[in-house]
């Protein structure tokens, strides 16, 4: 026989992370080293992001992404779970001209 037990919300819960400041430097420094390297191998990958915590956590990622590697790395939604991250080709953001907008 199965028993049921009552589950209920973990407290503090409240949309922002429940990392401490060093924990979230950390898992974004292991998540830039992971996302990087797939980027280096062929210039795309996907990376999950299951909440809105996350994707906000992975914009970041790719902001310490173009520090470390002195190229644009664009972060783009591909649906509810998941991030695009692709390595902008430096000939093509030329063509473009500079960034607009705020």
């Amino acid at each position: 026989m199965r028993e049921i037990h009552v589950i209920g919300d973990v407290p503090g819960q409240g949309g922002t992370t429940p990392l401490t400041d060093e924990e979230e430097r950390r898992c974004r420094a292991v998540f830039a080293a992971e996302i990087g390297a797939r980027l280096a191998g062929s210039g795309r990958t996907t990376f999950p992001a299951h909440t809105p915590e996350e994707r906000v956590r992975l914009f970041a990622v790719a902001r310490l992404i173009e520090e470390r590697t002195g190229r644009r790395i664009e972060a783009v939604p591909v649906d509810i779970v998941s991030m695009r991250f692709t390595v902008l080709d430096a000939s093509a953001d030329a063509a473009a001209g500079p960034p607009t907008g705020p």
